[in-house]
């Protein structure tokens, strides 16, 4: 895939932990993921939609979800991770 451009992060805290209302899975043995340190929005070129990635304590993506529009994927983390719109760090605008 082409180089991504990040348009949002968030470094998880204290307060944002997981709701439960999702599970991810890695690997053959469909071990559960831990639960990620950071979150980034971001976009490919020529791609129509967002990706939500959940990222370990080095910045390295885990796991990915797809959303049509920015505004699903930062929904999405609300609903994850009770993430709020305004704690997002906006690094790039559309």
């Amino acid at each position: 895939m082409s180089e991504e451009i990040l348009l949002r992060r968030i470094k998880l805290d204290a307060h944002h932990q997981p709701t439960g209302k999702t599970r991810h899975y890695f690997g053959t043995a469909a071990e559960e993921m831990m639960p990620p340190a950071e979150l980034k929005i971001v976009q490919y070129p020529h791609s129509p939609g967002f990706y939500l990635l959940y990222c370990d304590p080095y910045g390295v993506e885990m796991t990915d979800t797809f959303h049509e529009t920015i505004e699903k994927a930062v929904a999405q983390a609300e609903w994850e991770f009770r993430v709020r719109e305004d704690e997002w760090e906006v690094i790039s605008r559309m």
